[in-house]
């Protein structure tokens, strides 16, 4: 998988400029070892390396968004007439974009309808 190509499509997804997520590429570098350790041995990356990069970018902006979610724990905060209001609703969607990429490489996975604590499929 292509690390600039994951992290151009990270930067999309946080509108984040390059100082900004300089701080956050670790989360792409986990990510992508994350993503490798549940593809099949025979998976050909290179030819698949579209779907590939949306998982690994998916997952690492989840797991941004979790920690950003993580950091702000209040539910929210007034300042005179600006009320600022936290929301895990932000996370659930990021957690439904890497659930949506990553039923797209199903058919890549070793072992692609059980996860273990849950009763949900993960992929299709």
């Amino acid at each position: 998988m292509d690390f600039n190509a994951i992290l151009e499509l990270f930067r999309k997804l946080t509108e984040l400029n390059a100082a900004d997520s300089a701080q956050w590429e670790y989360l792409i570098n986990d990510s992508v070892y994350e993503i490798y350790a549940m593809l099949l041995p025979d998976c050909d990356v290179e030819m698949n390396c579209h779907r590939l990069t949306a998982v690994a970018a998916a997952l690492a902006f989840y797991r941004y968004k979790s920690i950003i979610a993580a950091r702000n724990d209040a539910s929210g905060f007034k300042a005179g007439d600006v009320t600022v209001n936290f929301s895990s609703e932000a996370v659930e969607n990021a957690k439904r974009l890497y659930i949506d990429r990553l039923s797209g490489i199903g058919d890549l996975l070793k072992v692609n309808d059980f996860v273990f604590g849950g009763v949900d499929s993960l992929c299709s």
